[in-house]
C-alpha cells in the first residue's frame, strides 16, 4: 500500500510563524508533504490550500492509498471543537489518519 503523508500549516494573522509549524512536523514525519495556508483569518471557509489538499486526499484513500494528514496544533485543523470533531470524523470515515 502506498503511505502518503501531509503537513498542514496555516496562520491566520501576519503575526504568526508559519515556519514554527512546518519546522515541527518536519521533525517528526521528515517525508511529509507540507501545505502552507497563509492569511485565512478565523474563518474555515476561504481555504483554498485546505480545499484543495482535502479533495486530493479524498481521491488518494478512495484509491487505496494510506492517507495521514499532521498538523501542529489542533487549532490549526479548526477554530472550535465541534468543527474540529466534525472534521475528524470525516477524515476517519475515509480511512484517513
Amino acid at each position: 500500500m502506498i503511505k502518503q503523508e501531509y503537513g498542514y500549516c496555516r496562520i491566520s494573522t501576519p503575526k504568526q510563524n508559519i515556519d514554527r509549524q512546518e519546522r515541527n512536523i518536519l521533525e517528526r514525519f521528515p517525508n511529509a508533504h507540507i501545505i502552507k495556508e497563509v492569511y485565512t483569518g478565523t474563518k474555515t471557509d476561504g481555504r483554498k490550500e485546505w480545499t484543495k489538499l482535502y479533495k486530493l486526499v479524498k481521491q488518494e484513500a478512495a484509491a487505496g492509498k494510506e492517507i495521514t494528514i499532521i498538523f501542529d496544533s489542533v487549532s490549526r485543523m479548526s477554530r472550535n471543537a465541534e468543527e474540529g470533531f466534525q472534521l475528524y470524523e470525516e477524515l476517519y470515515n475515509l480511512g484517513i489518519g
